[in-house]
């Protein structure tokens, strides 16, 4: 079922076509652990989004959800600051502002600020959502009936406000209002507005609705029992189902209003089917005296003693259960109990049903996981004892429980991380390790030197080889037979030129230097485009080598640079496992420190109901002792 923060958020922009994916994957992850029940996730997704650069493609929906998850996990001053910050952008449209006015309306009417509550209430514009406006219009009663503001309220007027499925429970909170103030008339007027409802179809609501004119039919009589309206206390409750859950109180109250009209034979009806019942309900307990007075008032001592007699016994069983069950319930049996895994409502209710009313605490969790805004709807702990079910009841209850379960799984989480810290610490040293043995290896041989020596011998052989091509030089690439002939026609050319100087005659001579020259010549252009192919093919070789020893220098530099950044990271890494070692040692006395108070609680609900027997018990006492006086004195002596 789609919680009302994430129907406001999807419902904000109403002129949008719905849509059928997500345009951000972020969003959709934050929403996939929305759904799970694991808000930790959902909104450190969405904090980290936001710290980067933002959500893109869902409007204002991603901020409201923030919010939203912020206030269901409890986290009461972040979801303030997120709503606040929407709400200083008057730019928004009117439908997001209305959903953050409500949200931290309900902020403030979750911290008891009835007043600040009121204000942002008031601030939402008659066009918000409608099943939403009722759950606000709901809680702005319940603020006039703390501040006793509600005398001008009436069923009608209730009415016309379109509570939806709320109605039920303000008709009730303001008739029970009234009653408090003894104005019975008045509370009769919403008790009977609210018996008059259809009952809704849907099973979902059903029971609930069934079980609200249960107590509403149960209100109603015992306010008429409080006006001596016997008759009419009567009526309404034989309209109590036998099989709901306020049965044992209507039972109990016919009785009393049969005695009042002294109609005892026709009180002990009621009273005879309560003492049937399972001994843990008060109605039954009281029912287990005021059994044998109807017996007196019928003048039956005999039925009477044997009657509080039957009480003594089952009184003093039920008391000696209620002290082994304060000395079995410890804090560590408590912790198991409320650290279970979570259960669906149908697995929770057979469980319970399972468990009926035996002996002993049975309880389960609920799979509402750590959603804070359903306290008010729904509990995370629930118990069919009736020793515990008004404690259990209680929000401040539920609260307690939810931090300490909030707490039990930061505990998880700290210890799940303190390894994980360990082996990144270990795996960062041996990394390092192997950077400096790397390093060390790489140093040693030399590969900046042999770069440097290496790019001069390519820059003056690519300077030579540029010149040869510029000038054509193909002698320059000539084999070695061509220049050692070569060598020999300049030597010749040389003796020529002496034998001109000393006046001989060279022509002939001259003429077959030039023919071997030209001959010479022509051989090596023949071989040049070989040879500079050789020469190239040399160049590029060189030019891979040397850029292979760059490239091998690069990673040098590359391991030192990453070998320095290792020991910020290590230290870090340090300073995590102190803080997580001390948030694990916080952690762990909040948890000792929550579960002594809530066995405190427990050992408290306890404690009054063993009170309550003990007093019950005397009084059978004393009513056995009475009679069995009464009855010395009738016989003669």
């Amino acid at each position: 079922m789609v919680s009302p923060l994430l129907a406001t958020a999807f419902s904000v922009q109403a002129d949008e076509k719905p849509k059928t994916a997500v345009a951000d994957l972020r969003y959709g992850v934050a929403l996939y652990h929305y759904y799970q029940q694991d808000y930790v996730n959902a909104i450190a997704e969405l904090m980290v989004a936001d710290s980067r650069d933002g959500i893109q493609g869902h409007s204002d929906n991603p901020e409201l959800i923030a919010g939203g998850i912020s206030l269901a996990f409890g986290m009461q001053n972040h979801a303030e600051s997120v709503f606040s910050r929407i709400l200083q952008d008057e730019r928004r449209p009117q439908s997001v502002r209305d959903a953050a006015w409500f949200y931290l309306g309900k902020l403030y009417y979750t911290r008891g600020d009835w007043a600040a509550a009121e204000q942002s209430f008031n601030r939402v514009s008659a066009d918000f959502k409608p099943a939403l406006r009722a759950q606000l219009q709901a809680l702005q009663i319940n603020i006039q009936i703390r501040d006793k503001r509600y005398a001008e309220l009436n069923p009608k007027g209730v009415a016309q406000r379109e509570l939806r499925a709320w109605s039920p429970y303000a008709l009730f909170n303001l008739g029970a209002a009234h009653a408090r103030e003894g104005d019975f008339a008045q509370a009769q007027t919403f008790f009977n507005a609210l018996a008059d409802i259809d009952i809704a179809k849907d099973p979902r609501t059903r029971a609930a609705q069934w079980a609200l004119q249960d107590k509403s039919y149960t209100a109603l009589g015992y306010s008429y029992l409080a006006e001596k309206k016997y008759a009419a206390a009567i009526r309404e409750f034989t309209k109590v189902r036998l099989e709901g859950i306020y049965a044992n109180q209507a039972l109990l109250g016919y009785g009393w209003a049969a005695v009042a009209q002294e109609e005892y034979a026709k009180a002990l009806q009621p009273w005879q089917l309560l003492r049937s019942r399972s001994l843990i309900y008060p109605a039954v307990q009281e029912s287990l005296l005021a059994l044998p007075f109807a017996y007196e008032k019928l003048n039956a001592p005999g039925e009477a003693v044997a009657a509080y007699e039957t009480a003594e016994e089952l009184l003093a069983r039920e008391i000696q259960l209620i002290r082994d069950m304060r000395e079995t319930l410890t804090e560590g049996e408590l912790l198991t109990l409320i650290d279970a895994k979570p259960l669906a409502a149908e697995e929770a209710r057979e469980q319970l049903q399972a468990a009926g009313d035996g002996e002993g605490l049975t309880a389960v969790v609920t799979d509402d996981g750590q959603n804070w805004l359903k306290l008010d709807s729904t509990s995370i702990i629930k118990t069919r004892s009736a020793y515990m079910r008004e404690l259990f009841a209680q929000t401040r209850f539920q609260t307690a429980v939810l931090e300490l379960r909030d707490l039990l799984r930061l505990q998880r989480l700290l210890q799940d991380w303190q390894p994980k810290l360990s082996a990144y610490r270990e795996l960062l040293l041996e990394k390092q390790a192997l950077r400096s043995r790397q390093e060390q290896q790489l140093t040693q041989a030399a590969y900046a030197a042999q770069a440097q020596a290496l790019q001069q011998r390519r820059d003056q052989f690519a300077a030579r080889l540029q010149q040869i091509i510029a000038a054509e030089d193909y002698l320059a690439l000539a084999d070695s037979d061509t220049r050692a002939l070569q060598e020999r026609v300049t030597r010749a050319g040389q003796t020529i030129v002496r034998m001109q100087a000393a006046g001989q005659q060279t022509d002939d001579v001259a003429q077959r230097h030039r023919l071997f020259a030209g001959i010479l010549l022509w051989r090596a252009a023949q071989h040049y485009p070989i040879a500079l192919a050789e020469q190239q093919r040399e160049l590029a070789q060189i030019d891979s080598a040397l850029a292979s020893v760059i490239k091998t220098q690069t990673h040098i530099d590359e391991i030192t640079a990453t070998s320095l950044d290792i020991q910020p990271v290590l230290a870090r890494l340090q300073t995590l496992q102190t803080e997580t070692a001390t948030q694990l040692q916080a952690t762990e006395r909040l948890i000792a420190q929550q579960t002594r108070v809530l066995r405190e609680q427990v050992d408290q609900q306890l404690a009054s109901h063993e009170k309550r027997l003990k007093n019950y018990l005397s009084q059978a006492h004393l009513a056995v002792a009475r009679l069995y006086d009464a009855e010395l004195r009738r016989q003669p002596e």
